[in-house]
């Protein structure tokens, strides 16, 4: 399917060509000496079951389906034997449940090399196995397979496009003399169409990290691969994706989560028709007061995804009625920031808070504030918003662990969450550039800045990110954590706003 379209349609802003490494060698070269991460391909051998006709799979790429107990093979060119191996597959269908997936060498033996367990995820998200070297020899001989356990259908990118280079994306071996990457190894990754989500609050969260990198840092890389997600989703002016369930939802609004991709199309086309269309679904999620939701529940999402975009839409069209109605969308919000916590959700017809204190829900919070603020500083100031937002960064302070990172829900002894983590950094430097904090704030930032570092897979990845919340405050409450291109998204607003 040739999306391709989308750089001829936007006028150059400081457009700089980069080409960006590829890290899969050829297999003349797999056993030469290497200083970094490789990636080495594999091909699937096996039947694909179909997925529903009313599906579609994002990009038009390639899928293999597995249905319960099937099996796939998947063989490579021979694999040294000095390195750190993990397993690589991403998903391509849309989940809402979990997937066990037996990884074991077809030898005599059947060697098990463990257990690829992936729960409610999105597409387009990376999940890994190491593997112990000692096995490489027999996986050289005889490849691995992977087995379906779970009773419900399970979808990974298969074959390569022929477009773009989604070799990430395909199933893989990585290499490396080092079980962690750099901040290099990160901003490499990040800044190129690997770090593509499926469109939404995930993919839009990626565009607003590479455009602070452009706007803030300077590179022009980061401009590049924001084209480059674009052209992915446009067909000249035209949106195609797909929403969670992989139902197409082409030129379509799909909720007020949906909505933080616009934020940075409107910085580069703020003319495009869609963003009309966006300002039509705003108005059709409005509540008698105002408040932009999609039901009685009011939401952090809504600061980030809603609030912030606004703004900037507001701010490019000139538009000082949307500034207004953006600021307001923070006030319809205070609600969530009350007696020392950061909620999640404020059910207004029972009068009850859910989710309280789940760090990635305080991240929307205080980046939507401080991104709103930020963006509409010079025209609007309003102490009352600043006021707020100065107390739920003083909340989320209190619950920063001593290693600089915040726990999934930031008031329990659960697993750290670098996405949420990150958010709420990214959140407290800006809220410092901009006045709106004390000076000393710097410092609960920095601190977490160096924390995340030691979470980098080889190639540059975000890992120990709390899942999509899709299981519900079990699956949120638990240790269960992810690689998520999402969560880089927050990673790089994070050293965007570094001095």
């Amino acid at each position: 399917m040739k999306r391709r379209k989308f750089l001829e349609t936007v006028p150059p802003v400081g457009l700089g060509l980069f080409v960006v490494p590829n890290l899969t060698l050829c297999s003349s070269s797999i056993q030469e000496k290497w200083n970094g991460a490789i990636r080495v391909p594999l091909s699937v051998i096996g039947s694909s079951a179909k997925i529903p006709s009313d599906k579609r799979i994002a990009f038009g790429w390639s899928p293999h389906v597995l249905n319960p107990d099937d099996e796939v093979l998947l063989k490579s060119k021979q694999l040294p034997r000095d390195a750190y191996v993990f397993l690589r597959i991403s998903v391509a269908l849309e989940m809402w449940d979990q997937a066990i997936l037996q990884v074991f060498v077809p030898d005599e033996g059947e060697t098990q090399l463990g257990i690829l367990d992936i729960r409610h995820s999105s597409v387009l998200v990376p999940y890994e196995l190491k593997i112990d070297s000692k096995h490489i020899s027999l996986i050289n001989k005889y490849g691995i397979k992977v087995k379906l356990l779970t009773s419900k259908p399970f979808g990974f990118f298969n074959q390569p496009s022929t477009e773009v280079g989604n070799n990430v994306f395909t199933p893989h071996f990585l290499l490396s003399p080092s079980e962690k990457g750099t901040v290099p190894d990160f901003l490499n990754f990040f800044m190129s169409i690997d770090s593509v989500q499926a469109f939404g609050w995930r993919e839009g969260t990626v565009l607003d990290g590479l455009w602070q990198l452009y706007s803030l840092k300077g590179e022009e890389k980061a401009l590049t691969a924001i084209k480059e997600h674009f052209d992915l989703f446009f067909e000249g002016e035209n949106l195609k994706y797909e929403n969670s369930r992989n139902d197409p939802r082409d030129n379509k609004i799909d909720g007020i989560e949906s909505t933080i991709p616009y934020a940075t199309l409107a910085r580069i086309h703020p003319d495009h028709p869609i963003l009309k269309t966006v300002i039509e679904a705003w108005d059709s999620y409005a509540q008698e007061n105002g408040m932009v939701t999609d039901g009685p529940t009011v939401t952090a999402e809504g600061c980030y995804t809603v609030a912030y975009p606004m703004a900037v839409i507001g701010k490019v069209w000139n538009d000082p009625a949307l500034k207004k109605r953006a600021l307001e969308q923070l006030k319809h919000r205070f609600v969530l920031i009350e007696n020392g916590n950061l909620n999640l959700r404020y059910h207004s017809d029972k009068g009850s808070y859910s989710y309280k204190n789940w760090a990635r829900g305080a991240a929307w919070t205080l980046l939507g504030f401080a991104r709103t603020l930020s963006e509409l500083k010079g025209e609007i100031q309003d102490r009352e918003i600043i006021n707020k937002f100065k107390e739920g960064v003083d909340n989320a302070i209190s619950m920063q662990k001593e290693n600089g990172l915040w726990n999934g829900f930031m008031d329990a002894e659960n697993a750290p969450d670098t996405s949420g983590s990150a958010g709420i950094s990214a959140a407290i430097l800006i809220g410092v550039k901009e006045g709106f904090l004390p000076t000393t704030y710097r410092q609960y930032a920095e601190k977490c800045w160096t924390a995340l570092q030691n979470y980098l897979t080889p190639d540059g990845l975000l890992k120990e990110v709390s899942q999509d919340n899709r299981g519900g405050l079990q699956l949120q409450q638990g240790n269960y954590r992810v690689i998520a291109q999402m969560g880089m998204g927050l990673m790089a607003q994070l050293y965007a706003n570094r001095e």
